[in-house]
């Protein structure tokens, strides 16, 4: 039997609001749904596990319709979904009384409740948000059935804002696979508990590489062996760079290095950008005119002012400036970290001093 599991597609999402490729964004997120139908149809996968935060926030009617156009594509493949902390089943969510297509299964209620895949030997378990916040261990009781077949919990949470879960208790309850959802993180807490994380990433601190869990059960000696792997399949990825800079530079040949790296790491990508290093007192470095450079989210000028710090060391080695610059230049930490302590240190000495 394979299986794909997902989370966390926060479908409606607004990526980088304000920024010219901002609506593309909104709907890339869409199109990775539609391209991950495909590779369902082309590997002719059995079953697709959606495991919460589906959407951004509580859906719309049409948002309800279209995704359920989109499943609607699959070709064999059987989708179990439960709802998140962002598209919790409130008292007035679209999720009530909306009928999906014969391929989908939504275990919406606030209990644990089961689904038997016949064609599969399979049974499904899950339950669902009814609040954005919970506090209760839902799972702290959960269990598959006494039999035959394969058994897969659909869980989401997993801290203190929403769900705690024992994760070794509930690795211990005798489920064949635990697919949770929650985290924006690719995370396997144990072989047969994943969080696979976010499948498009809308945010520029979820930097690195973005997918879904490929997973298939195949049966060894009368037992069944599963065999998971995590496959990258965001169309962007966001990262951040850190350009180095010296006394040497200016805002056009510091523009020609952020060109360069984003075409080493992909072009197509989202760059936060840092610049390091000592800059030159007549050189100040134009965030706004660098952040058009490309598909950048931010540009963080992390420079500081050239000192000569062997100098002023030779002038006052007999005093605590030497001492510090020698302290300093000793420990085992980053350059940019270095030159920013060294920097502030002397700052606030030669104040002190003068």
């Amino acid at each position: 039997m394979k299986f794909v599991h997902v989370s966390d597609l926060h479908l409606g999402a607004k990526p980088e609001t304000g920024m010219p490729w901002a609506e593309a964004r909104e709907e890339e997120l869409w199109k990775s749904v539609e391209r991950l139908i495909d590779y369902c149809n082309g590997d002719e996968t059995d079953l697709l596990l959606v495991c919460g935060d589906t959407f951004h926030k509580q859906p719309l009617v049409r948002e309800i319709k279209r995704l359920d156009d989109i499943f609607g594509r699959l070709e064999k493949t059987k989708v179990v979904i439960i709802a998140g902390s962002h598209d919790y089943i409130s008292p007035r969510s679209r999720y009530r009384g909306y009928k999906w297509c014969d391929n989908v299964i939504c275990l919406f209620g606030r209990d644990m409740e089961e689904y038997y895949l016949y064609g599969l030997d399979t049974t499904v378990y899950g339950l669902s948000c009814m609040e954005s916040e919970i506090q209760s261990p839902l799972y702290r009781d959960a269990a598959p059935k006494k039999s035959s077949g394969i058994h897969i919990l659909l869980a989401y949470g997993g801290d203190n804002n929403c769900i705690p879960i024992d994760f070794k208790k509930l690795s211990e309850a005798g489920f064949d696979f635990v697919a949770l959802g929650r985290s924006h993180t690719f995370t396997k807490v144990y072989n047969n508990m994943i969080y696979p994380g976010i499948l498009e990433p809308v945010d520029k601190n979820e930097t690195g590489r973005h997918g879904f869990i490929k997973g298939e059960f195949t049966p060894v000696k009368g037992e069944n062996r599963l065999v998971t792997e995590f496959v990258p399949f965001a169309k962007r990825e966001y990262h951040d760079l850190h350009i180095r800079v010296s006394t040497d530079d200016t805002n056009q040949s510091v523009a020609r290095s952020i060109t360069g790296q984003m075409l080493k790491n992909g072009a197509g990508n989202l760059y936060r950008i840092y610049i390091e290093g000592i800059r030159s007192e007549n050189v100040v470095f134009d965030v706004n005119d660098l952040a058009q450079k490309g598909m950048i989210t931010e540009v963080i000028d992390a420079t500081v002012l050239d000192y000569n710090y062997d100098e002023l060391r030779e002038k006052n080695d007999d005093n605590i400036i030497g001492d510090f610059i020698t302290e300093i230049k000793n420990q085992d930490i980053s350059d940019s970290l270095k030159d920013r302590a060294l920097y502030y240190g002397i700052e606030a000495l030669l104040k002190a001093k003068g």
